[in-house]
């Protein structure tokens, strides 16, 4: 692997597409220990990386796909001896463990990867298992706010603060969902079936199923967490 740079402090991701984004010089892409999406997914999320980390676990998933793998990052309580073994006779992959155990291993490696000069984050595999862990998952999102994106089978999920996210090439009745962490004043949306202007947003259903109307999609506010779903 290169060099890596120092890091680098961006906004968050302004553009969507079907399948990823443009990524940026040093895009890190997580791959947690859940459920695949479908290869169409992540193949071009391999494809486009600079760097793959497997969080425990899905290091073994990873050798059955024949994902070549840079970093495993955890605890190392979800990789059987065996898996282990055999990755690290391979000589090619770096064993980082962290046992904290204040957070989980997509929080642990989101962290290590922005400390590493990370200028991009992609994330797949938390789906199935335990609904919790699913949830923490999403919520790791806002605990280490970075730009970072969420793939899934059915969305891309990512983080807007204060930052203005801007789409300037979505099609028209493309589905999303906008929901608040907490308070969070100040919600324009403007490009959607069903706009807000300066609107405070609690917790709960009100961001639920809004379409684009055309190429440009614009959403902001003034303070606190949302969370993006975008339907693929």
């Amino acid at each position: 692997m290169a060099a890596l740079k120092p890091m680098k402090l961006l906004r968050l991701f302004c553009q969507y597409e079907a399948i990823g984004s443009v990524m940026a010089d040093l895009s890190f892409l997580i791959i947690a220990n859940g459920e695949w999406p479908a290869q169409s997914i992540w193949e071009p999320l391999i494809s486009r990386s600079t760097s793959i980390i497997a969080c425990d676990g899905a290091a073994a998933q990873c050798v059955e796909n024949g994902v070549e793998m840079e970093f495993i990052i955890g605890d190392m309580d979800s990789i059987s001896e065996l898996d282990e073994t055999q990755i690290r006779d391979r000589g090619k992959v770096t064993f980082i463990r962290k046992t904290e155990q204040e957070e989980n291993d997509l929080a642990k490696a989101m962290k290590w990867s922005i400390e590493q000069g990370a200028e991009s984050i992609e994330v797949f595999g938390i789906e199935g298992g335990d609904f919790d862990h699913q949830f923490a998952a999403i919520l790791s999102l806002c605990e280490v706010p970075f730009n970072t994106r969420i793939h899934t089978s059915q969305s891309i999920i990512q983080r807007i603060e204060k930052n203005l996210f801007i789409s300037d090439s979505i099609e028209s009745n493309v589905s999303f969902s906008l929901f608040a962490v907490g308070p969070v004043e100040g919600v324009t949306i403007t490009g959607a079936h069903w706009p807000l202007t300066n609107h405070m947003l609690m917790p709960g259903t009100r961001g639920l199923h809004n379409k684009s109307t055309g190429e440009t999609l614009e959403i902001s506010c003034v303070s606190g967490d949302l969370l993006l779903f975008f339907d693929r």
